[in-house]
């Protein structure tokens, strides 16, 4: 799958979300099982947009080709006590944001990456918000430098400043998220981007964590999908992963065999994965999460030996039943090499067993 379709999709998927479910509230919050609590101010958003890269190794600004976009959610949090203490101004909260952000496809530059984001947001007037954000951001960027072809990862910054336009009337908690993202990447070109999108915020909403009691049952799980090697020339092929996670409430944890599969040039790639996992619920039976960790690979199309990687990964998950979910997961193997990082696309079920 190319960048722009993966752009394309992940937005797609994610204004599905957004949109199509409501905000669940139960008439009865006994027919509710007690899995979680009501969700304060949580937020999930999409967003695609325009803009530049620009700096360090280019000669001229370079246009995003309207390919820039960003999914981000994440929990209220009382930083350091500031609510609780009245430090903040009427209107005022914070948040913790985790974001996946593409900027776009400017020539020879095919960046994109996650970031944790310290979200203060401040009511301006009934109809507006503003938020102010900024956090580490780690990119991967797939360029070709004197000839050489890298896929270069980097840690630096992500600024955001957005304006929110709330649509109660529509549906609670909805708005138009009108935002501007600067990444700041030391050694490596930084960017300019204006985006727009939807959010909804999640205060309302009474939803089911992935278990349903203090025991913390084991789920198994079996993955599908294809796997894109991210430098040129090597195609899709098949990938699967078998994964054993288990839930503490918003939180979770998963070790992964994962084999990648075989490219014919650069990867042919086989290990396993341990993940930290944010799960963050949409609606009673929808969530989406975040996960990294390390991951323990050998590559037989270089020497076969055994080298730590990195596994980012987006995962959408949906209730099947009481012991039963489906989902669809983006990961992002990173090699910290500079070359044969790759992209896994899989959808998978999940069955819960007590223990």
């Amino acid at each position: 799958m190319s960048k722009k379709k993966e752009v394309i999709w992940s937005f797609a998927l994610a204004c599905t979300f957004l949109c199509w479910h409501p905000l669940t509230q139960a008439a009865d919050a006994s027919t509710v099982p007690p899995l979680a609590p009501a969700l304060d101010n949580s937020y999930v958003s999409a967003a695609l947009g325009n803009g530049i890269m620009y700096g360090t190794s280019l000669d001229t600004q370079k246009p995003m080709r309207w390919r820039a976009a960003e999914i981000r959610f994440g929990p209220a949090i009382d930083l350091f006590g500031l609510a609780a203490g009245g430090h903040l101004p009427a209107g005022a909260s914070t948040r913790l944001d985790y974001v996946y952000y593409n900027e776009g496809h400017p020539d020879n530059n095919h960046r994109d990456g996650y970031a944790a984001q310290m979200v203060y947001r401040q009511k301006l007037h009934p109809g507006f918000d503003l938020e102010l954000a900024a956090g580490p951001y780690f990119s991967m960027n797939r360029s070709t430098i004197n000839g050489t072809e890298k896929d270069d990862a980097r840690l630096g910054g992500l600024l955001s400043v957005a304006l929110l336009a709330r649509l109660d009337q529509y549906s609670p908690g909805l708005s138009i998220r009108l935002a501007y993202n600067h990444a700041l990447v030391p050694g490596a070109p930084s960017s300019d981007a204006f985006l727009v999108g939807i959010g909804k915020e999640l205060g309302a909403a009474h939803v089911t964590a992935a278990d349903a009691d203090s025991s913390h049952g084991l789920w198994l799980a079996a993955l599908g999908g294809f796997a894109q090697t991210n430098q040129s020339g090597p195609g899709k092929r098949l990938s699967y992963a078998l994964e054993a996670k288990k839930y503490y409430g918003p939180w979770a944890a998963s070790v992964s065999a994962i084999e990648e599969g075989d490219d014919g040039v650069r990867v042919n790639r086989h290990g396993v994965a341990a993940q930290g996992w944010y799960v963050q619920p949409i609606t009673e039976h929808w969530d989406i999460s975040a996960g990294a960790g390390p991951y323990l690979a050998a590559n037989q199309r270089e020497s076969g030996d055994w080298k730590l990687n990195g596994l980012f990964s987006l995962q959408v998950g949906r209730d099947l039943g009481s012991s039963v979910r489906g989902f669809a997961s983006f990961g992002r193997v990173v090699t910290f090499r500079n070359k044969n990082d790759a992209d896994l696309m899989t959808v998978g079920v999940m069955k819960r067993f007590d223990l």
